[in-house]
This record gives C-alpha cells, structure tokens and sequence, in this order.
C-alpha cells in the first residue's frame, strides 16, 4: 500500500456497534429465526462455512440507508461508502472527475461494477477504460489504481476477505480478528482482469418459473458474477412479485438500488427502497422474504460464500444461450447510416430493408416522410444500394416467387415488388372488408402461401379506414380477413409462426392491452386462430419499469421477430434481441450496441442473424438455422 493512500473516518464512533453485541430489535434473533423456521416448516441447503467473528456496524436483518454508514475519504475526490458482513465488503464508491485512486496492492479479490461514468483503470501494468455497466475481476496481488474520467465516476467494489485497512477506517478493533479463509473451491465466473459488460451477462432465474402462470419465467431475474469467495447477484424483480420466506447457509448483503420493496427478516416486514438506498445483512440461515411493489425493484446483493446453487443456476442458462450463440460472440457492425430501419429480410444472397424517415423517434416525434423514405438493398458484405424511394414501406418478406413483398405504411397498402430494379409489380392487399388498410407493419407467410399482417395504425391520418389496430390473414386465394380484431393490443407489430406452422406469435410494442408480452395462438388449417394465451414475458428497462404513466411501464419496443429450426423465437427490442424455447423458457439476450427494431437469418447456410437497428445493420453467427416460409436463403 502506498504511503499516500490516505483515509478519514467521517462516522461518530458513538454510532459504531460491535458484531456480536449487535442483534434485532427483538433482542436474540437466533432463537426468534428458529421459531420462524419451526412455524413455517422452512426448510434449506447445508454447507460448511469458515467461522469468522468481524466487528460490523451492520445489526443483523435491520435495513439502514447506506447514507448512514462509515464514509471512508480515500484521497482528494474519491469517497466510499462501506458496508460488510463477515466475508466480503461493499464499497460504493464516488470520484470527482480526474480524481485519482491512488495505487495499492490488493490482498483480497475485487469485484468492480462500473455504475456512471468513466475511468482509466490500471492494474499490473495495464490500463482499461471502464463506464457504466462495465465490469472487472482481479485476484490478489495486483495493483491497481483508478483515475476518473471528466464526467466522475462511480462504481461497486466488492472486496473478499474484507480489507483490514478499510475496518479499521470504519473505527473496529481489528486486533486479533481474523478475516482471512480457505479457497471455497468456487470457479470464478470472469477471467481476470477482462473487462466485460452486464449486458453480455444473461439473466438467470433466481426461482423457478410460477407454475400456474402460461409463460416460463421466474419473477427475479438476476445477472451473477463471482470470484473464488463473493458473488455478485444484480437482481431484478417484477413489479407486484412475492418471494416467500427462504433461507441459505451463506450470508447476504442487499442493497436496494432501485424502485422498493418490503423487506422480510424473520416474521417482520420493514420498507426498503432505492430513495432510501437501504442496505440489510443477512446472516447464514435469517429467514426472509421480499414483497415488491408497483415498480418493482433492483437490488445489489453481496452473497457469501459463492452459493453454487446460484452457480449451477447461472450455468445452466448459459448452456441455453450457448446452443445459440458461441461464448464471446458479439454483433459485428455491418454498415450505418440510416434513419429507422426496420422489416430486414434475406432474399436470395441479399439482405433487403426499409429506412423509414422519421423526424426524431429518440425525441417521441414519429412525424414521417415518404419522400425521405428508402427501400434498401444490401450485400453481406454492408455495401447497399437505394432500391427504391418516395414510400414509407415498413416490413417486407420473400413472395414464393421471388420477389419481394413490400408493407407500404403510409401508402395503406401491401406490395410485390421487383427486387432487382424496386418497381412495384402488383398491389397484394389495399382493404379489408371493403375498407381501407391502414397502416401494414410487420407480415409471416404461411406453408399454403397465407400471410399474416400486422396493422397498428401507425399512420398520420385521424381518420382511419379501419376500427382498430388488428392482424389480418391473406389467404392463398388472395381474401382477406380480420383475424385479430381491435381491442387486443395496444400496437400489435412483428408476427411470425413456428416451423411447424401451429402457432403463430404476435408481439405487442409498448402500453396496454397486450403490455411486455409475446402472445401465441393456435393455427387452425384455414388460418383462424385460437387459444390465445401469453408466451413470453419480455425483460424492461430499469426506466420504464419506473415511468410515472402506469401505461408507460410495458414498453418493451417490441418489434420483428424470426424463429430457427428448432423452433426458438427471436424478439427485437430495446433490451436486445430476447430469445425464447419453444415452451417460452428464457435463452438470453443478444446485447446489440443500439435499439435493434427488426430481426432475421440468412447467410449461405441460414446460420447468421441480421438486425436492423434505428442508425445501423448488425450480423452475428448462430449455431443454429432460421426458419422462414418460403425458403430464400439460396
């Protein structure tokens, strides 16, 4: 440790309490936990876990705003706030901007997730650049440092064992404690020293999915990192969840750092929220529980030991994703430019989209110009030509013959166009029961030739030809017919079908009805469809769960959609690209570096997935083979 590596206690000792000598307001909270275990036939995993006596100003079960805990000034502009159980250390840590943490020589293994910001962080000659949501491993015996960037930078640390320097910073008497243990045999989930993302790290159900729900999907999603001794759980839980009264061996350190819950500790139910950034530790085997509330809430959980259940957990999802995509693969950037691109489709070696004009989607204006408009025709490569221009087309899929069919929006209407020269060969669907179409978005084709076409009325005029936002099917014969009336869905927009053609797929965008869920149906032979029911339900960001418009708290931007031959589905939206079993148990998420807005395979060999975002084209290759009627990957 170098000499300058200053630090300041800025808590009153008075306020300290010993471990040991702290407990629940209900005095013993041992024999108060057994009484609950005994009552409600608790029951948990057993594990041996190094006994270990730390001073710790935490009491055991009792919520706190971390405001309150010691606050350790590390140099000029870098303070932390420190929170600690037994075996590993919290440190919320704030640096001003260009603000240095000076060098040090870790005795422990460190855990940074980066929260705001950025910094140059260096370490055993290294220097990477971390900003939010970045994360990095080290184990003892680097040194490492830390300069902040302009902006600041704000990260958490997590230390295991708990740094002597920074317990007796908080003002314990660490003489004679010992905070050292053996290697509990746990794999570290992250090579050292590589910086990764969060978003490349896919949620994991921390519960089984809910039995009676038609969906597989369990209300606690959690990204988890671990080293040989911590883990780190992220988790988020859906808004109105319930998690019952539960135990485990290894003690927990939980941090509320968005929305709030009621935090269950025993037979006690006690408010925590992010407002309040509350911070509980749990000790090995309290019982409790969590009751969210209308938002739903983030918390940063501290587990330690690593718990393998976690382990086993997060593995067993990988293993899903990795059937999918090859650990490491990211989508590789194939060309820019555009405005909103959206309806990708691959076609005989080509990949053709729709660039639609819009004012400004990122600022809510939706005003849109055919004029500025373009049809794209685009190589593998990302060389692309302007196919055609002057119409406000949408989605567009291979036609058996050939040709491409085209959903002009703005001009209320379904085309086939050439796709070689972009000239409008025939006009496939213009009304519906003798009214206008209003605006076609997104469309699948049957194995008969039958497609189904999504209208949202995402059009300029007030007045609309049709009653509502509906799906229609066009028979093979060229009828049309409403098959999904109005009323369904808030803006119904990518559909597709399972490769065995009995169930088609419809994703609702935003609001409700319809909210963050990817609806399926039963395909009848003629093409009507029933047994509508919820498939999957598609992951949020942290700010709409916390829009102040309930309405506003579903939107997922869902968009286009493509299946693989095994039947997996594949959703675009403002997460990423969502992907789903058959049965609708979670696969994970490709993290894309913008909004993707429309999704598909192709390549030689069916085995790449293209998107379409709103500036820009991605590709990433798969293990697997898309699926599409008709067959136009040749």
């Amino acid at each position: 440790m170098t000499a300058n590596f200053r630090r300041t206690l800025l808590l009153p000792l008075f306020l300290l309490l010993v471990a040991g000598c702290a407990g629940d307001a209900g005095g013993d909270w041992a024999a108060r936990n057994q009484r609950v275990i005994d009552e409600n036939g608790i029951t948990g995993r057993t594990r041996d876990i190094p006994a270990l006596e730390v001073p710790n100003v935490l009491a055991p079960g009792q919520p706190v705003e971390m405001a309150t805990q010691p606050v350790a000034t590390i140099a000029p502009g870098v303070t932390a706030h420190l929170a600690w159980g037994r075996g590993a250390l919290l440190e919320r840590l704030e640096m001003t901007a260009n603000a240095v943490y000076p060098e040090q020589a870790l005795g422990e293994e460190l855990i940074v997730v980066a929260r705001e910001g950025s910094a140059a962080f260096t370490f055993d000659g290294q220097t990477v650049q971390l900003a939010k949501d970045d994360v990095i491993y080290l184990q003892p015996g680097a040194m490492r440092s830390i300069q902040a960037g302009a902006d600041g930078f704000q990260a958490f640390e997590v230390f295991s064992p708990i740094r002597f320097d920074l317990l007796a910073l908080a003002g314990q008497d660490t003489a004679g404690v010992g905070v050292s243990f053996p290697d509990q045999g746990a794999t570290p989930s992250l090579e050292p020293g590589v910086v990764v993302s969060l978003n490349d790290i896919q949620w994991t159900g921390v519960t089984d999915p809910l039995p009676d729900l038609t969906y597989r999907r369990s209300p606690g999603q959690s990204r988890m990192i671990w080293g040989r001794n911590a883990m780190v759980s992220l988790i988020r839980m859906d808004p109105g969840s319930e998690f019952p009264l539960h135990i485990h061996p290894e003690d927990q350190l939980t941090h509320t750092i968005r929305g709030s819950l009621e935090q269950g500790v025993m037979d006690e139910r006690i408010p925590a929220s992010a407002e309040g950034a509350h911070v509980v530790f749990l000790p090995g085997n309290m019982v409790h529980s969590a009751h969210l509330g209308e938002f739903g809430a983030d918390q940063f959980d501290v587990f330690w030991p690593v718990r393998p259940d976690y382990v086993e957990r997060s593995q067993r999802q990988q293993a899903l994703y990795g059937q999918v995509i090859e650990p490491g693969a990211r989508p590789t950037k194939l060309a820019e430019g555009f405005t909103f691109g959206e309806g990708i489709t691959w076609l005989r070696g080509r990949l053709y989209f729709s660039d639609m004009f819009f004012q400004d989607p990122a600022a809510g204006d939706w005003t849109g110009s055919p004029e500025r408009s373009r049809l794209i025709s685009m190589s593998p490569n990302g060389q692309f030509r302007v196919l055609s221009a002057g119409m406000q087309s949408n989605g567009t899929i291979a036609a058996r013959n050939g040709n491409l069919l085209v959903a002009d929006m703005f001009g209320h209407r379904l085309i086939e166009v050439n796709p070689s020269t972009g000239s409008v060969v025939r006009v496939v669907l213009d009304q519906v029961d003798g009214k206008p179409i209003d605006g076609p978005n997104d469309m699948v084709m049957d194995a008969r030739g039958g497609i189904y076409l999504t209208d949202p009325q995402f059009t300029p005029e007030t007045e609309k030809g049709q009653p509502g936002k509906q799906v229609y099917y066009i028979a093979p014969d060229g009828t049309a017919r409403v098959v999904i009336g109005p009323g369904e869905y808030a803006m119904p927009n990518g559909v597709e079908i399972s490769p065995d053609g009995r169930t088609l797929y419809v994703n609702n965008t935003w609001s409700r009805p319809g909210e963050n869920f990817v609806w399926a149906y039963d395909v009848a032979p003629d093409g009507s469809l029933s047994n509508k029911r919820q498939f999957a339900m598609l992951n949020l960001k942290p700010e709409v769960l916390e829009a102040e418009n309930p309405d506003d708290r579903f939107a997922s931007g869902a968009d286009g959609a493509a299946v693989d031959t095994d039947g997996r589905y594949y959703v675009a939206t403002s997460m990423g690209v969502q992907i789903f079993m058959p049965d609708g148990t979670p696969v994970g998420t490709i993290h894309v570096p913008e909004y993707p807005i429309s999704v598909t395979f192709g390549g030689p060999n069916g085995d790449v997935l293209y998107m379409v975002g709103e500036n820009s084209v991605w590709s990433i290759p798969t293990k697997v083979r898309g699926f599409r009627y008709p067959d136009a990957m040749n």
